[in-house]
C-alpha cells in the first residue's frame, strides 16, 4: 500500500458550472482552499437553465450572493397560456406565499455563472481554465496507527488550442463519453486531494471512471431549442406556453437583449432517426415551420439565432453520488432529467450547498468524516422525486394521445381557477418543500412529543417576520421597546454557510404580566426565566466553542506555472448561533405599547448581541405556528437549524434539561 503523500489541495472540483462555482465560493467562504477546473476557456454563451426558482434563491441569500442575481434577473410568476394563437389564462405556476421570494428569477445560466465567478473572484479565487481530468481514484494507506485514504487525479490541458474536440457530439443532453482526437498533445498533472467534487456534467468522465453506473431512461421524444430574436403576432413578454393547433406544444422564455428562447416539440423519433439527427444540419426554416404549424393563423418569423440545436432528454440517475466518502458526485453529473419545471440548475446548487458544509466541518476537525455519508443518504432521494416528477411534466406536455391533449387544453383554460387552491404553499416547483429524513444529524428528541409532519425534522426552517427588542436604557426611555425594534426576518438571522442556529421559541413566558417561576412545570416540562435562559445560553456558546471552532487554512496549490498561495479572507462566524423568540400573546393591548424591558425583566436578553441570544418578539407567535410551536401557555422548545436552513433537532422545553439534551445532541454528531 502507498504511504501518504503531501496533499495538493483539500479539495479539487472538476468542473466550472454553476454546481462547481457555488461549491468553490462556499468552501472559500468556510476558509476551505479549493482548486476548480474547467476545460473550457471561456464560458459558454449558450444557456441550458434559465430559471432560478425561490428556494434557490433562499440558500443564495443564506450565503451572501444574493444581491446581483436580483439585480440582474426578471421575477416572474405566471406563465401566459394559449391554445394555437388566442390567450387563455394566466397560470400562477411560480408563486408562493411561504418564501420571501414569492417568484421565480429568470436568468440565462452564463449569466448565473458570471456572478458565481465575480462572487469567487472576489474572494481571492479564480477558474483553473483549460484543465481536464483525465482519470481519477482512491489512494488507501494502510501505514501508521490509522488507515488514510485521499484522491489522486490525472488532469491535462491543450499544448496548443482548447481541449475541445472535433468529435464531441454538438446534441444537447447526451451522457455518453466523446471519443478522442488524434494527435493532440497534452500537459499532464497529477493532482493529490483530500475530496474531489465532480461537477463534469451529465457525460461526467469521473462517473465513467469510476465505473458508477447510471441507469434510467432516454426519452423518445425529440426537441428543439432555439434562442434568438423573433417577429410574431403572439407577444413573447412572458414565460408563454401554447397548445399547439397541431398538438404539439411549445414553450417561450423571455431572455436579455429581447431575445426568446423557444422549445419546441420535435416529435417522436425511433433510435435509428435519433441517431440520424445532428445539430449542424438543423435550419432556422425548420423552426420556423414547426412554430407556425402550433400557432396558425398567427405569423411567426425568426429575425436572428444565437443557438439552435436538437435536445434529448435523459431521465437517469447515478447508482452511488458518494465513492469511497472522497469523491462526490454532484449537479448532472449525479442526476439529469426533463427541463420541464426547469429543476436541473437549481439541483446541482442544493446538492453544492448540502454538501460544502458538511465537508467543511469535517476538514477543519469539527465533524467526523461519517457526517459525509448523509451527502447521497439526503440527495439522492430528492434526485429521485424530482426526476419523476419532471417525468410527469414531460409526459403531461408532450404526450400526443387524446385524453391528454383535451388534459391540456382544460388546464389551458380553467387552471388559474384551481391552482390557487392545490397545495398553495407547497408548489414542488418551488423546490420549498423538500425534506430530507431522519439520519445521523436529523434526529428525534426521546422528550419531544410528536409534531406534525411540516414541523418534523428534516423540513425546510420556515421565514417569519421579527422584531428587535432593545434594552430600555439604549432607546427612549417613553419608547416601548417592545415595538419601536426595527423588524427582521429569521432568514436574516440564520445566515452565514457553516453555522448552527439554535432558534429558542419562549412562547409567552418571557413576555406576561404573569410569568411563571423558574422551576415551574407547564405540560410537565420545566420553564425559565430570562435570567436563567441567559445563563444556560452563555454556559452552552462558551462550551461548544471552546470544543469547536473554525480555523484559518493556508496551503499552496499546484498550478502549471507557479506554487499559488491560497487563503480565504472571507470572515468567518463562529460555528454556533443562538436566537430567542417570545410570543407576546399574553400581553392585552395596549400593555404590549407601555411595557419596558426593564419591566417585563428581559433586559439580560435585549442587550445581547446578535447570535449571542438576543431576544425577538414574534407578534402574536406566528412565528412559532410556522414551527408548530405552542405560543401561548407552552413549555417552549428549542430547535437547532442546520448549516444549510434544515430543522436538525427540536425538543421541548428553554430551562436546563433541555439546553442538555440539546448539548447531546450536538456531542452525537460532531467530533469528539
Amino acid at each position: 500500500m502507498a504511504s501518504a503523500p503531501k496533499i495538493d489541495i483539500p479539495v479539487l472540483i472538476c468542473g466550472g458550472g454553476p454546481t462547481g462555482l457555488y461549491a468553490a465560493v462556499l468552501l472559500t467562504k468556510l476558509n476551505i482552499p479549493c482548486r476548480i477546473i474547467e476545460r473550457h476557456l471561456e464560458t459558454s454563451p449558450l444557456s441550458k437553465a434559465l430559471v432560478i426558482h425561490s428556494r434557490t434563491l433562499e440558500i443564495f441569500a443564506m450565503s451572501g450572493v444574493i444581491d446581483k442575481f436580483l439585480d440582474r434577473g426578471q421575477q416572474i410568476t405566471s406563465f401566459h397560456a394559449y391554445i394555437g394563437s388566442k390567450q387563455t389564462a394566466v397560470l400562477p405556476a411560480l408563486t408562493n406565499k411561504e418564501s420571501h421570494f414569492s417568484f421565480g428569477l429568470f436568468l440565462e445560466q452564463h449569466r448565473t455563472s458570471a456572478i458565481l465567478t465575480e462572487e469567487l473572484e472576489a474572494l481571492g479565487q479564480k477558474v483553473d481554465r483549460g484543465w481536464e481530468l483525465v482519470d481519477t481514484k482512491v489512494v488507501e494507506s494502510s501505514e501508521g496507527d490509522q488507515p488514510q485514504s485521499w484522491v489522486e487525479t490525472t488532469i491535462r490541458r491543450a499544448i496548443s488550442g482548447s481541449n475541445i474536440r472535433e468529435t464531441e457530439s454538438k446534441i444537447l443532453g447526451v451522457v455518453e463519453v466523446d471519443p478522442e482526437e488524434e494527435g493532440k498533445k497534452y500537459e499532464i498533472q497529477v493532482v493529490r486531494s483530500h475530496y474531489l467534487i465532480a461537477t463534469d456534467g451529465g457525460k461526467s468522465l469521473v462517473r465513467h471512471k469510476l465505473n458508477i453506473g447510471f441507469p434510467g431512461r432516454t426519452v423518445d421524444n425529440s426537441m428543439i431549442i432555439y434562442d434568438g430574436h423573433v417577429e410574431c403576432d403572439i407577444p413573447f413578454n412572458d414565460v408563454t406556453v401554447i397548445q399547439g393547433v397541431n398538438d404539439h406544444t411549445v414553450g417561450v422564455f423571455p431572455l436579455h437583449d429581447k431575445q426568446v428562447r423557444i422549445i419546441i416539440d420535435n416529435g417522436y423519433k425511433t433510435p435509428e432517426e435519433h441517431a440520424a439527427l445532428r445539430s449542424e444540419d438543423l435550419k432556422v426554416e425548420q423552426l420556423e415551420e414547426l412554430v407556425r404549424a402550433c400557432i396558425a393563423p398567427a405569423k411567426f418569423k425568426s429575425l436572428s439565432c444565437s443557438w439552435l440545436t436538437y435536445y434529448r432528454v435523459n431521465e437517469r440517475q447515478a447508482e452511488h453520488f458518494a465513492y469511497k466518502n472522497r469523491i462526490f458526485l454532484a449537479g448532472d453529473a449525479a442526476h439529469v432529467h426533463s427541463p420541464a419545471g426547469g429543476q436541473g440548475m437549481n439541483m446541482g446548487l442544493h446538492d453544492s450547498y448540502n454538501l460544502t458544509w458538511k465537508m467543511a466541518l469535517v476538514l477543519h476537525g469539527i465533524a467526523p468524516e461519517s457526517l459525509l455519508e448523509t451527502y447521497e443518504a439526503e440527495r439522492k432521494p430528492v434526485a429521485d422525486s424530482t426526476i419523476k416528477m419532471t417525468a410527469r411534466f414531460l409526459e403531461a406536455a408532450f404526450t400526443q394521445g387524446f385524453l391528454r391533449r383535451t388534459l391540456r387544453k382544460i388546464a389551458f383554460t380553467i387552471g388559474p381557477y384551481i391552482l390557487p387552491y392545490i397545495a398553495p404553499n407547497a408548489n414542488p416547483v418551488t423546490m420549498l418543500t423538500v425534506r430530507y429524513h431522519e439520519n445521523a444529524i436529523n434526529r428525534h428528541s426521546k422528550s419531544q412529543a410528536s409534531v406534525d409532519e411540516a414541523f418534523q425534522v428534516g423540513q425546510r426552517a420556515r421565514d417569519g417576520n421579527l422584531v428587535v427588542i432593545r434594552k430600555q436604557s439604549n432607546v427612549d426611555v417613553d419608547a416601548p421597546a417592545i415595538t419601536e425594534g426595527e423588524s427582521v426576518r429569521l432568514h436574516e438571522l440564520t445566515v452565514s454557510p457553516g453555522v448552527f442556529h439554535v432558534v429558542v421559541f419562549t412562547s409567552d413566558m418571557l413576555l406576561s404580566t404573569k410569568r411563571p417561576s423558574p422551576g415551574t412545570l407547564i405540560k410537565g416540562v420545566e420553564t425559565t426565566n430570562a435570567e436563567g435562559l441567559a445563563k444556560e445560553i452563555q454556559a452552552h456558546l462558551t462550551s461548544w466553542r471552546s470544543k469547536w471552532a473554525y480555523k484559518s487554512m493556508n496551503v499552496f496549490v499546484s498550478s502549471s506555472n507557479e506554487q499559488t498561495p491560497t487563503m480565504s479572507n472571507a470572515s468567518l462566524e463562529a460555528v454556533f448561533m443562538v436566537h430567542v423568540l417570545a410570543s407576546d400573546l399574553s400581553l392585552p393591548a395596549p400593555c404590549d405599547q407601555q411595557l419596558s424591558s426593564t419591566e417585563l425583566g428581559i433586559d439580560v436578553l435585549a442587550d445581547n448581541k446578535t447570535g449571542e441570544g438576543k431576544i425577538y418578539l414574534d407578534h402574536q407567535g406566528q412565528v412559532h405556528q410556522k414551527y408548530g410551536v405552542t405560543a401561548k401557555h407552552g413549555p417552549g422548545t428549542i430547535v437547532i437549524v442546520r448549516p444549510d436552513g434544515h430543522i436538525g433537532y427540536r425538543v421541548l422545553g428553554t430551562a436546563k434539561p433541555a439546553w442538555e439534551d440539546v448539548n447531546q445532541y450536538f456531542e452525537s454528531i460532531l467530533a469528539n
